[in-house]
């Protein structure tokens, strides 16, 4: 069975991050990261989950003024300022998450007097492990745009379905192949060359989700915590699911995360007030159950450098509508 995250917006709810609750009540006298100098455990925890979770905000924010300025890729194509938001934000959103997994890396690493203790640990490797299962879209990307000269470039394709006009977005990382501009070869293959902007958005949660699991597990594997957990609560990380929730939902050749992890989304009736962006697909005004859908056209900024003459043309594969339960 695939993980199951409970996430309730609602006023005075607890935090679903799983190790935030373990860290609250960590005994200060386990581990070495003061002596290695390093902050508390519950610190490091606290600074990387906020830093990821404004970056994914302000890009949800971009992202959804995005949504809401056209359903016309023609009115879309003269927005080259907003558009270098997004593209701004979803890069700066892909660095945090990365750096998340260091700071995943630098609490457990504290707990060991010695390098070659935390290298030769059973459990460190459980959690390296299972932390790389739930981050690969994030290492890859990263990968990719540092080490390669890539650069992200969004991809729009304006659909109508059950006779709703819609503009749906992706992304794609650029890179040169034969002299041709096109989808990054190793980033991309042939069956998946967009990638919808609200997976990768949702696929950050999810891996905020699973790696904060896998985090207090380790962190009872060695002994570290009180018999008791503290109900904590953390309003930025459900800030960010709730910018995430005001998207809509949908794939284009990527598996969605919700493939690989199940979200239920529980609000009040406040909750469900700063859940309604009023954008087809989002958590409030879902997609209809309807086959009736038409594709009206589709463009992918490339940017010139003065010498390339040569742009692959960008079009998904699929298209799928997620559907929340």
């Amino acid at each position: 069975m695939k993980p199951e995250f409970r996430i309730d917006i609602s006023e005075g709810a607890i935090s679903p991050l799983e190790a935030l609750h373990v860290l609250s009540v960590l005994d200060r006298k386990e581990g070495f990261h003061i002596s290695q100098n390093l902050r508390p455990p519950l610190g490091i925890y606290n600074i990387s989950i906020s830093r990821v979770c404004d970056k994914l905000i302000k890009f949800c924010d971009r992202l959804e003024k995005y949504f809401k300025t056209s359903q016309k890729i023609d009115v879309l194509r003269g927005m080259d300022d907003l558009r270098q938001e997004v593209i701004d934000y979803l890069e700066l959103a892909l660095y945090a998450a990365a750096e998340h997994v260091d700071d995943i890396r630098l609490i457990a690493k504290g707990f060991f007097d010695d390098n070659k203790k935390y290298k030769k640990s059973k459990i460190v490797s459980q959690l390296e492990s299972s932390i790389k299962k739930h981050k690969s879209l994030i290492s890859c990307s990263i990968n990719a745009i540092k080490h390669h000269q890539a650069r992200i470039r969004i991809f729009s394709l304006q659909i109508q379905h059950a006779s709703i006009d819609h503009c749906l977005h992706g992304y794609f990382i650029e890179g040169v192949h034969d002299g041709v501009v096109g989808p990054n070869k190793i980033f991309h293959d042939n069956n998946r060359q967009v990638i919808s902007v609200t997976s990768l958005i949702w696929g950050i949660i999810c891996f905020i989700l699973n790696s904060s699991r896998q985090l207090s597990k380790f962190l009872k594997n060695v002994r570290a915590v009180s018999t008791s957990e503290n109900q904590t609560k953390n309003n930025t990380f459900s800030k960010a699911v709730i910018a995430a929730a005001r998207l809509p939902i949908y794939s284009f050749d990527e598996n969605h995360p919700f493939s690989e992890t199940r979200i239920i989304v529980n609000a009040d009736e406040h909750g469900h007030k700063l859940l309604d962006s009023k954008i087809y697909g989002s958590i409030t005004h879902r997609w209809l159950k309807s086959n009736d859908m038409m594709f009206l056209g589709d463009t992918a900024s490339y940017e010139g450098d003065g010498v390339t003459k040569s742009f692959q043309l960008v079009k998904p594969k699929t298209l799928g509508l997620q559907h929340w339960d």
